[in-house]
Formats: structure tokens, sequence, C-alpha cells
């Protein structure tokens, strides 16, 4: 529901409805007012009759009190009793008629007070006539009596008339019920007339004349033209049948005692003779006949009177319920004010709180859930709305940072690791495998990294050490040294083949000690010979072997050094990938920093649809308040409301700007942030490029690598051609072996150098000292060189002078032939020595 829809519809229905109310109860208190002044006209219209009835009485008493006698003073008593009945009918009259608007008017207080005075005076004067004898009686007092209550009867049948006239002016119906007790008064009036004219003649002994014969029909004349009045008010009346029954019964009664008393009067008169009645019985037969008018009268009145209660009482009831309805309308009122008030004022009330403590930095405000109006309620959801953006900025704010931070601590970490990575790298290509990296911070990718190649420089470190530490040994002439430490791949594949050539070693160097023994004392005159190419072919096995070991080493050594290589390349990869995806977040927090700055944009202008709300609402409030300024009194309170409104209206403005000012400032810091990030974006992209180099330089470490692994398998091929060539010094050492003195040489060379070599206690002996002098170790080694490689030719057998005594050589024993087979079959793979 609308605002401006629920203030119209407030503003209708309560002016409807007060009017309707006010409308409805002032015809109801008109019409109650009109129902109390018609009450009151016919209570005055009944003491009138009573004032008509009495003065008409008391004019019949008086007038027998002068004119007849009175031995008992029956007719005085009755004369003072009717004046008493005049005198309070008249103060109950002029009471009556203190509530209506005939009370001030000159031509009824002048009068009636005039007339009651005549009226005591003519009373005093006829008093004091009748107080004479009756022959000294004046019969001019019963006459100015009767002139003086026939002017008072005159003048309050005027003043009953005006008083019918008013009645027929307020309520037509009560009118006609009025008029018939109105025509039943005149004609008792008229009949009164009539019984004091005939009064003189009654009991009397004087004649009717013809005058009075007339004036009795002239009176009988005008009672029936009354009597027609009334039959035909009763006719167009729609009275009660109660109201028509008492008519019928009053008619017939008056008919009755007429017939009887002027049927008497009639044949007197017409026989020319007194009326021959006797007065109490003219006095008795008169009253009767008229009191049986006078009950027409009262009914006539009293059921005009119940006629008016009735509508008192349907007056009452109306303006009771007008009454109701305008409380009702008042509570309906008070209840849509007090609505207005908890739908609009207090909702208003409660977001400019809102809105304080939001713009005070508080942005846990609490803020009304549902609103019945739909205007207050979208301010609300906006409102919620807004406070919402604010939390999920700052959210957002507060996650950039610590990703910002992380983002600053990780680039400073991966730029110290890759640093080191490239020390340790640098020292490993440089053969330094004991360098370890460090690390401090929790990725696990980098510690991953980190421990992979702390681990790798480990193992090598740790196997190169250990093969250096038993090739030494051998070096050392020290064959029972052992790679003993587990390793996996190619190093277990070099530990065992280490340990193989140690064994071999080891086994051949047993052999060769006592094979040189065997051959030592089996020939001896070919000990020169033999033992100078035992040494020269020993030397040569020994360097191969050294060479083999140490080109399989270096082989094994680069290939690992090729594979951690690789390994750091791809984790160079990794890390490059790392900072491009670190790029990319940045540039997706540019992204979300867009998105805030155009749901800043958005709340924006909801700000102005709120400031234009809050307009529309003042001018609402504005309109509002002239209708009630129009209202005049009745219109305050709503006046108030409608300023409160207009206040609220300019408060909710105000603040409306003041948001749009802070939400421009929060565009400007929203755009700061997206600067920032952008230079943080710019920075991973200088990480990224420095990644990429470092990436480079490790695949151009690898790159070296598999050339020196290539290196060292040409060396290989060396090596198998250096071994060809050792097994062609082995077949001039067998063409040599014919030559004793070379043979024994070589016995001797090769004796001493088994004797270096430590193979266990197993093989321990004492060798034969060589009596020849033994050629010096390093220019044996440039000599086995020289050959290998092919720079010097081999040396032809040295041609001894022919002795003539020389002595034949003797045969080795068999059993060291056979042994020396033996051996020589179990070394099958070392013949190349």
């Amino acid at each position: 529901m609308r605002v401006t829809h629920f203030l119209i519809c407030t503003i209708a229905a309560g002016a409807a409805a007060i009017l309707a109310s006010g409308y409805v109860a002032y015809q109801q208190m008109h019409s109650l007012s009109t129902a109390r002044e018609t009450r009151s006209l016919v209570v005055a219209s009944e003491a009138v009759s009573r004032v008509i009835e009495s003065a008409a009485i008391e004019r019949g008493v008086i007038t027998q009190v002068v004119l007849a006698a009175d031995p008992d003073g029956k007719i005085a008593a009755s004369a003072n009793q009717a004046a008493r009945a005049t005198d309070a009918r008249i103060t109950q009259m002029q009471a009556s008629f203190a509530d209506t608007a005939f009370a001030k008017r000159p031509e009824f207080a002048g009068p009636v007070s005039q007339i009651s005075q005549r009226l005591a005076d003519a009373r005093k004067l006829a008093t004091a006539e009748g107080a004479r004898p009756l022959q000294q009686r004046d019969p001019k007092a019963a006459q100015v009596f009767s002139g003086t209550v026939l002017e008072l009867l005159n003048q309050q049948s005027a003043l009953q008339r005006q008083l019918g006239a008013r009645i027929g002016d307020l309520n037509p119906e009560v009118s006609n019920t009025v008029s018939l007790g109105e025509l039943a008064t005149t004609v008792r009036e008229a009949a009164g007339s009539r019984s004091v004219h005939f009064t003189q003649y009654v009991g009397s002994g004087i004649k009717l004349t013809p005058a009075a014969v007339s004036q009795v029909d002239r009176l009988s004349g005008r009672i029936e033209q009354l009597w027609l009045l009334i039959d035909q008010a009763v006719a167009q009346m729609q009275t009660n049948p109660q109201l028509k029954t008492a008519l019928e019964i009053v008619k017939t009664g008056f008919r009755d005692e007429e017939s009887k008393t002027y049927g008497t009067m009639y044949e007197a008169a017409r026989d020319g003779k007194p009326v021959e009645i006797a007065l109490a019985d003219w006095r008795t037969w008169t009253q009767k006949s008229l009191a049986t008018i006078l009950q027409m009268r009262d009914a006539a009145f009293e059921q005009a009177k119940v006629e008016i209660d009735a509508d008192l009482s349907s007056a009452g009831w109306r303006l009771a319920l007008s009454l109701l309805a305008i409380l009702i309308v008042t509570g309906v009122v008070v209840g849509i004010v007090l609505l207005f008030h908890r739908g609009v004022v207090r909702p208003l009330g409660q977001l400019a709180n809102s809105v304080g403590l939001m713009l005070s930095g508080a942005d846990d405000a609490r803020i009304p859930a549902k609103v019945n109006m739909v205007e207050i309620d979208a301010i609300s959801h906006a409102l919620g709305d807004f406070q919402a953006n604010i939390q999920r900025v700052r959210a957002l704010e507060a996650q950039e940072q610590l990703a910002a931070a992380a983002r600053l601590a990780r680039a400073q970490s991966m730029e110290a690791v890759v640093s080191d990575v490239g020390e340790v790298v640098a020292a490993a290509a440089a053969g330094d495998f004991s360098a370890r990296l460090q690390i401090d911070q929790s990725d696990e990718q980098m510690q991953k990294l980190v421990a992979g190649i702390n681990e790798i420089n480990a193992v090598v470190d740790s196997a190169t050490s250990e093969f250096a530490r038993a090739l030494s040994a051998v070096a050392g002439g020290d064959l029972t040294v052992r790679v003993d430490s587990a390793y996996r791949g190619k190093f277990a594949e070099l530990k065992g083949a280490i340990n193989d050539t140690v064994d071999r070693l080891s086994s051949t160097v047993r052999t060769i000690q006592v094979t040189s023994a065997d051959v030592g004392l089996a020939a001896r005159e070919i000990n020169m010979g033999a033992d100078d190419l035992s040494k020269r072919t020993e030397e040569q096995a020994s360097s191969l072997e050294e060479t083999a070991a140490t080109t399989e080493e270096l082989a094994a050594s680069v290939k690992a050094s090729a594979q951690a290589s690789k390994d750091a390349a791809a984790i160079a990869n990794d890390a490059m990938h790392a900072a491009q995806s670190g790029g990319e977040i940045a540039g997706q927090a540019v992204d979300a920093m867009a998105r805030i700055e155009s749901a800043s944009q958005k709340i924006s202008d909801i700000i102005r649809v709120i400031d234009d709300i809050a307009f529309q609402t003042n001018l609402l409030a504005l309109n509002a308040a002239v209708e009630a300024a129009r209202a005049g009194d009745a219109g305050k309170g709503f006046a108030v409301v409608a300023s409160e409104v207009r206040t609220l209206a300019q408060r909710s403005s105000a603040a409306a700007k003041d948001i749009s000012t802070l939400i421009s400032s929060s565009n400007m810091e929203v755009g700061e942030g997206v600067k920032l990030v952008r230079q943080a974006g710019d920075q991973l992209s200088q990480i990224l490029g420095h990644s990429r180099k470092v990436a480079a330089t490790i695949a151009d470490i690898s790159s070296a690598s598999g050339e020196q692994a290539n290196g060292i398998d040409e060396m290989s091929q060396a090596v198998a051609h250096l071994d060809e060539m050792t097994q062609q010094n082995a077949a001039l050492s067998e063409q040599s072996a014919a030559s004793a003195a070379s043979l024994s040489a070589r016995i001797g060379q090769l004796n001493d150098l088994v004797a270096a070599f430590k193979t266990g206690p197993d093989a321990a002996y004492a060798a034969p000292a060589v009596t020849s002098a033994p050629v010096s170790e390093p220019a044996r080694l440039r000599q086995l060189a020289e050959v290998a490689f092919g720079k010097t030719k081999v040396p032809a057998p040295r041609t001894q002078a022919p002795r003539t005594a020389a002595p034949a050589p003797r045969p080795a024993p068999a059993a060291l032939a056979k042994k020396v087979a033996n051996t020589r079959a179990n070394d099958a793979g070392w013949e190349e020595f």
C-alpha cells in the first residue's frame, strides 16, 4: 500500500465520515429539538385548552352567583373553586410557555397579564354582587364578567391557533391530532357559550324570546359545523382505532345530553312556556355534556403527546446512534492516526535512527524487517541492501588487504627462495652438494620445492661422499672398504658397480698375488720381462678401472644433476604458473573493485530515489498540513502529524544526501583500491617475468647437464677404446711371455703393485723380492696413456744377446698351472687385464 494512497483514503474517509456523521447528528439534533419544541407547544396548547375550559366553567358559575339564589353557599363555593382552578391553569399555561418561543412575545405576555388582572377585577365585582340579596343584584355584573371571560377566551383561541400553526410547521401529523383537540376545545367553548345563554331562562320562569331561540340556533349551527370539521379531520387522519372509538363515544354522549337538554328548551320555546328545568339539573346536564367533549380533547392531546414522545424516542435513538457513529468514526480516525503513526511515523523514525547510526560508522544498525507501507518498506529494504553492501565492501577490503599482504609476503618469499635455489643450483653445478635451502613460510608448494631440492642435494652429497671415500680407499690400495648405505635408482646401480668393482678388484689382486708368486717361483728366468709387462698391464688396468669408476660416477652425477635440473625447471615453471595465477587473481580483484564501484553507483541511484521519495513525502505532508489548516480546529492534530511527517521527510532527504556524499567518497576509495590492486598486478607481472627468467636459466642448466651427459657418453666410448687397447696389450704380454727376462721383470713389477693393495687378512703373504729395478710410477702411467690413445707405438720386444750358458727354463709345476687356469676361468670378466 502506497503512502499517497493511504493518505488520500484516510483524508477522504475521514472527511466523508465526519461530514456524514455531522450531517446526521445535525439532522437528529434538529429532529430532537423540533420534537421537543413540538411537545412543548402541544403541552402549551393543551394548557391553553384547559385555561379556556376553566374560564368557561368559571363564567357559568359566576353567572349563577350573580343571577341565582345561593341559600346554602354552594354556588359561591363552586365559584371560588372555579376561580382557583382558572388561576392555577393560567399559571400552568404561563409555565408551559416558558420553553417555547411564545414566552417572550409581547402579543402574548402583555395581554395575558392584563386579562388576568381584568378577570380578577371582574371576579371581585361579580362576587360582591352575588353577596347582595337577589333582588338587589345587578345582572350587568354577570355580563361584565362574561365579557371579560369572552375576551380571554378569544385571546386564548387566537393563541391556540398560533400554536397549532407552529405545530403544523414542525410536525404535520401531530398538528392534525392537536387540531382535533383544538376543535374539541372550540366545540366545548361554543357549547359552553350556548349553555350560558340559556342559563338565565332556566328556573327563572322567563320565556324564551325569538331572539334567544335564534341565538341558540346560531350556536347550535356553529357546533354542528365544528363536528363536521372534526369528522373531516378524523377521516383525513391515519389515527389509531382507540382515538376513533373515543371520538364516537364522545359524539354519542354529547348528542344524547344535547337532545335531553335542548330538546326540553325547544319544546318550551315552541309552546311559549318557560323552561321547566331545575338549575341544578341544568348545571349537571351541561357539565356532563361538556365533560364528554373534554374527553375527546384529552384523548387527542394524549395521542399527540404519545406521537411526539415516539418521535422524541426515535429522535433520541437516532441521535444516540449518530453520536455512536461519531464515536466510531472518531475511533476509526484515531485508529487510522495510530496506524499511520505505527506504519509511517515510527518506521521513519527507526529508519532515521538506523541511518544516523550507519552515518556514525555502525554498520550493524538494526533496520525494520517488515513494514506495511510500500514506500517505507522499499526504503527499509534499500537501507538493508545498502548496509549489506557496506558490510560486503568492508569485508572485501579486509580480504583484499589480507590477500595483498599474503601475496606480497609470498612474492618476497618466492623471490628469496628463487635466489636461494639459484645459489644451490650454482653450487651443485660447481660440484658442491652440501648447500641446503631454508624457508620460513607455510606455502605447501614452496615447502615441497625446498624439501625436494634439499633431499636431492642430501642424496647426491651423501652418495658422492661415500663413493669418493670408497674410491679413495681403493686409490690408496685399501680394497676392504665398501659402500654400505642404501640407495635407489642410479645411485644403487653405481653403489653395486663400485662394490662389485672393489670385490672383483680385491679378488683379482689376491689372484694376481698368488699367480705372481707362482709365476715368480715357476719362471724366474722370465721374471724380468714378465714382471715389466705385468707392471704395465697392472698399471693400465688400474688406471682404466679408476677411469671407468670415475666415468660412471661422473655419468651418474651428471644424470642426477640433469634430472635435478629438470625437476628445478618444472618447479620454476610451477612458480611461474603460481605468479601468473596471482596476476589473474589481481585482475579478478580489479574486476571485483569495478563491480563494487558499479554497486556503489546503483546505491547512489537508490539514494536519489530515496531523496525523491522524501521530497514527495514532504510535498504530501505540506498538502496535508494545508488541508488540516482548512479543517480548522478539527485538523490541528492531523496538522501536527503532517508537520512531523514533513520534518521526518526533510531529515530523510538530508540523510539521503549525506549517504550520497558517503557513496561518492566510497567510490573514490574504491578507485584508489583499484589503482593499488593494478599496481599489485604489475608487480606480480614483474615477478612472473623474473620467474620466467629463472625457468629459462634452469632450462639452460638442464641443457648443459644434458650436454655433460653426452660428453660422459663420449668418455665411456673412449674408455671402451682403451679397453680394446688393453686387450692388445694383453696379447703383447702373452707374446712377451716367451721372453724370460721380460717376464721376470714383469712379474717383479706385478709383485710390487700387488703388494700395495690391502685385500684382507686371508691374502697376507710376503712377496718375493724383485731384483730388477722397477720403472717409476709416473713414467709408467704416461706410457700406458700414450699407448691407450695411440700417441706412441708399442715398443718392440727387447732383443737380448744370446747367452751361451743360459739354463733351460724350468717348466712350472702342474699344480701351479692348474691354479692359474682356474683363476682365469673364474675371472672371465677381467681378461682384458
